[in-house]
């Protein structure tokens, strides 16, 4: 099913892989950075349209589009990563910065002969597709940026937000989650408008998974060190990147949760304001984690991409 790309069937002894996704599970090698990739890929169409390009926000892996995912797979090819460091994939002593999980992405479409793509990133995973749009715009066809993206005003951070990026305390923090499963499961909670309205077998889902997540000391190195290179990288690229926005000539599409206690709507309003060919539809009512919450929101916002020529931008409703 891959061009070219060394790739099996599998299943991860530390992290499973979701019964309705298991058809799409996939390795793929990358032979120049070395790493192995865990990602969901549905297949090419019969139509051979650019494919989709998944990509989960930090702390997550690819099961976060587990509501979306399936309802699209027949329609398009659509490729969900785990980025390097989380879920299944290799978990490499590596810096963990966005100009390098960007590379390694570039890598990934080399390696399935994939020229183009359509970039979709949620938070951490939108900063990642639009770097790489940026950097090599010929790779993106489109971009649909969910609650993230290269631009982000200042803000007051939390206690808990700061402690995270203070080397040895950070760690300490991360460590206590392993003594306590619930305290794991309830640091979720800003990441929803309404953890506990959540259907109780999605509930138990990310229960299990979040005290898996905590529990891999490898992928605690790769949750810091990404934290901490944001902290100072992000803020340096504000400095440059409305210049650098202002000549994206790439068509956009910018989805926010009115609710977003991790990524203000105003980073959305600016991010969409900067970006010449851009489009924001806001989601009332809506928190971070909308592709988990409002599936039917996104799936309609992917399926209003897929349907569209590259010099259209379909509106939503906003």
């Amino acid at each position: 099913m891959m061009n070219n790309a060394h790739t099996s069937s599998m299943s991860d002894t530390l992290m499973d892989v979701l019964p309705e996704l298991a058809p799409f599970a996939r390795r793929v090698q990358l032979p120049q950075t070395r790493l192995t990739l865990f990602l969901y890929d549905s297949g090419e169409s019969a139509r051979g349209d650019v494919p989709l390009l998944l990509v989960h926000g930090l702390g997550d892996e690819a099961d976060t589009w587990r509501r979306v995912l399936p309802a699209l797979a027949a329609q398009r090819r659509l490729l969900a990563v785990d980025l390097p460091g989380f879920g299944r994939s290799d978990k490499p002593d590596a810096p963990y910065t966005v100009p390098w999980y960007a590379g390694v992405l570039l890598e990934l479409l080399d390696v399935l002969q994939i020229e183009r793509c359509v970039g979709v990133g949620h938070s951490l995973g939108a900063m990642v597709v639009q770097w790489l749009a940026l950097e090599q715009p010929g790779r993106v066809e489109r971009l649909l940026l969910l609650a993230g993206g290269v631009v982000a005003r200042e803000r007051r951070r939390s206690l808990a937000a700061l402690s995270l990026q203070l080397p040895g305390l950070g760690e300490w923090w991360y460590g206590r989650l392993r003594q306590n499963p619930q305290a794991a499961y309830e640091s979720l909670r800003p990441f929803y408008r309404d953890l506990d309205g959540l259907p109780q077998a999605e509930r138990d889902f990310l229960y299990r998974r979040v005290n898996e997540r905590v529990h891999s000391k490898k992928q605690q190195r790769a949750f810091l060190r990404t934290l901490r290179s944001l902290a100072t990288w992000l803020p340096a690229q504000q400095k440059r990147v409305a210049a650098r926005l202002a000549g994206c000539t790439i068509p956009t599409r910018v989805l926010w949760g009115e609710q977003d206690l991790l990524a203000p709507l105003e980073n959305g309003r600016a991010l969409a304001a900067l970006l010449p060919h851009a489009h924001l539809t806001v989601l009332p009512g809506a928190g971070h984690n909308f592709q988990q919450e409002e599936p039917d929101a996104v799936i309609a916002a992917l399926s209003a991409e897929m349907s569209a020529e590259p010099s259209q931008r379909p509106e939503l409703p906003s």
